[in-house]
């Protein structure tokens, strides 16, 4: 069996993200979830057999909460993204990892796993797009809806944009990923809008590359990217 670790499904579930990892578990019988609570140590901390870590987007106040209780587990993460364990984060998630969360006067730290900062701006509307891009020889689809960006180099980032913006509106550079962490601004089911990321997450796994309902999310990720290529 292969575990996947689902953090906090609760608060950070705000666009159904849970669903990635259930759908992952539809398409393999030899996926194992561990949904783990707020009020519980994560399982990743004790346990060595964790294939994949999972962690969606949740709200600001969340967000920090979040921190605070992975906090006393920053090396451990640190040690599974360098021993190669699967992280996929989404949404506002990803902010978690960085430096520190500007916020007007307030400066949150962040775990500090990667080279970024991100600054909220809640005072504006919330930005809303879509975005087409490339990681590896995979394209890549997602869309977003927030109130913060990241600044930094960005050299270990997940997805070059060819259409959208990044990480911010001035980069075409979107997500983080080292070894096999991925993260990414994009919300919602986001291995059912890219089943092709989908499959290459389970090859890692080493649980080959079929998917539940292939046929009929593929036929969807074409449209959906011809639709995108066509509007954006």
């Amino acid at each position: 069996m292969k575990k996947i670790e689902l953090l906090f499904p609760k608060l950070c579930n705000i666009y159904g993200e849970s669903y990635n990892v259930e759908y992952l578990r539809r398409c393999n019988p030899e996926i194992e979830v561990v949904a783990t609570s707020h009020k519980e140590t994560p399982a990743f901390v004790e346990e060595d057999d964790i294939s994949m870590i999972y962690l969606g987007c949740t709200t600001e106040r969340k967000q920090e909460q979040i921190i605070e209780m992975l906090r006393p587990h920053r090396d451990r993460i640190s040690e599974l993204i360098e021993k190669g364990t699967i992280f996929l984060v989404t949404g506002n998630g990803v902010e978690i990892f960085g430096k520190h969360i500007e916020d007007g006067d307030r400066k949150i730290e962040g775990l500090g796993l990667f080279d970024f900062h991100s600054v909220r701006y809640m005072k504006r509307e919330r930005h809303n797009s879509q975005f087409i891009g490339t990681y590896d020889d995979l394209t890549v689809l997602g869309h977003r809806s927030q109130f913060s960006f990241a600044y930094g180099d960005f050299q270990e980032s997940f997805i070059t944009i060819e259409k959208g913006i990044g990480m911010n509106p001035d980069t075409k550079l979107e997500g983080i990923h080292r070894g096999n962490f991925f993260g990414t601004y994009s919300l919602g089911p986001f291995l059912i809008l890219n089943p092709l990321f989908a499959k290459k997450l389970l090859r890692i796994m080493g649980l080959g590359d079929s998917l539940c309902f292939e046929k009929e999310i593929t036929e969807a990720y074409e449209y959906r990217l011809a639709e995108l290529r066509r509007t954006i």
